[in-house]
């Protein structure tokens, strides 16, 4: 199949399509590379090198790549650039960048309110947040409302699709650890 993208590339000059079907069935990271080579100012080409960083748990760089992607989008965002958002969202959530991630979840929430990833991952951050060990090393004050908003979000993706795993099993331990918060005599009376 590579044969035939290269021959296709040396007919068709300035294509890029053909690495990307290429780099699609390979994960190629070296394919990605030859595609941004050929289509330097082609958003989708840098979405997915930062997904390949992603995947290779290379989380800086695939912040930096998906910044690089919403920088290079010509217009202002559309519904068709939220998938890019939360992935930048999740590669801040990787980082423990939890304040990033949630404002990028937001802003993918503007875009479209249909997305299950959206929510999940919004939950799954005010969740981790909410961690007690990270709460209480960091005198983080204001946390108290994550987990309100983290079962809040749960809800939300399940609505979306109530079987979904991840979300059914996370809203439990939220819940969960909510009611163990609300036990303990560090807290604060609310």
């Amino acid at each position: 199949m590579t044969l035939v993208a290269l021959n296709f590339i040396v007919v068709v000059p300035f294509t890029h399509s053909v690495y990307w079907m290429e780099y699609m069935r390979t994960h190629s990271f070296k394919l990605a590379e030859q595609a941004k080579t050929i289509c330097p100012s082609d958003p989708l080409v840098y979405n997915e090198l930062g997904v390949v960083a992603y995947d290779m748990k290379e989380y800086n760089k695939a912040v930096w790549w998906f910044q690089k992607t919403l920088s290079h989008i010509p217009s202002s965002l559309s519904e068709m650039w939220e998938p890019t958002i939360v992935n930048l969202a999740h590669a801040y959530r990787k980082l423990k960048m939890y304040h990033e991630a949630i404002s990028f979840y937001d802003k993918a929430l503007t875009l479209s309110t249909r997305s299950l990833s959206t929510y999940a991952g919004l939950a799954y951050t005010y969740h981790l947040q909410f961690d007690l060990k990270y709460c209480y090393n960091l005198e983080i004050r204001n946390s108290k409302d994550n987990f309100p908003a983290a079962i809040t979000y749960y809800h939300k993706a399940l609505w979306l699709k109530p079987d979904d795993q991840f979300c059914t099993e996370m809203l439990t331990l939220a819940l969960v650890d909510e009611a163990r918060r609300g036990l303990d005599p560090r807290n604060e009376s609310r």
